[in-house]
């Protein structure tokens, strides 16, 4: 942990030109700012993959070479070992499509909000085969700013996407509403829940960016988890 910090407050120094040097995929002209964003973000996903991923995959490994050694004595044993990597390879598979599903980038174009959600929940629902009920009424969010509207589905995406990693969710409840001069999301799962004082990893990346997002829009976020029962996430904007 020592060691990441030192790296982190280390790139805040580096001049923008220096950072795009060392890095072709960085625009000379960009911000520093941004460009260490950049670096940052691509340093997560290589831990997340790394920690994740890659450790699936290489337990997959392992699984196969056992079968190979029982091959020529306990089949049972090598079937059993063959089952448990193809349960796993599966599992690998869906990491890697939620995983991608998170970094699409997204737009809601020509879509207003609740629209927006509708879409990204069919894709979530395909890839993840979570049961998803989603409660709105269009012309309660017409007013939205559009600005708003991207900072709440931007931490709707966020929300699926830790629901999908971390909860080992089978029900995912959503509500979008309209209060006074602010528009209500509301996202809950039946997973495993977790301390919210004590997060770390993917997950808290996950929750860091969600309160990001919604303080940036001069909105809220609330999160409430217990452990064996679930998670809730409240988060608001303003109207304008």
């Amino acid at each position: 942990m020592e060691k990441t910090a030192k790296k982190k407050s280390a790139l805040k120094e580096v001049p923008s030109t220096a950072l795009a040097d060392s890095d072709p995929l960085l625009a000379p002209d960009q911000d520093a700012r941004i460009q260490n964003a950049i670096l940052r973000e691509r340093e997560r996903i290589g831990m997340d993959l790394h920690d994740g991923i890659i450790q699936s995959l290489y337990g997959i490994g392992l699984n196969l070479q056992s079968v190979r050694l029982h091959l020529g004595g306990d089949v049972q044993a090598a079937d059993e070992r063959l089952n448990q990597a193809i349960q796993a390879l599966d599992a690998a598979i869906r990491n890697i499509r939620i995983y991608i599903l998170n970094l699409r980038p997204r737009r809601l174009q020509d879509k207003n909000l609740l629209k927006g959600m509708r879409s990204l929940v069919r894709e979530f629902q395909a890839n993840t085969f979570l049961e998803v009920t989603l409660e709105g009424n269009e012309e309660e969010v017409n007013d939205l700013s559009p600005e708003n509207a991207m900072a709440l589905f931007h931490i709707f995406q966020e929300a699926l996407a830790n629901i999908a990693r971390h909860a080992g969710a089978t029900r995912v409840n959503v509500r979008l509403w309209r209060a006074d001069h602010r528009v209500m999301l509301k996202v809950s799962d039946d997973g495993v829940g977790f301390d919210p004082g004590h997060v770390e990893g993917g997950l808290g990346h996950g929750l860091v960016n969600m309160q990001t997002r919604a303080q940036n829009a001069a909105g809220g976020i609330e999160i409430i988890s217990i452990r064996r029962q679930g998670t809730t996430i409240l988060a608001w904007v303003p109207l304008q």
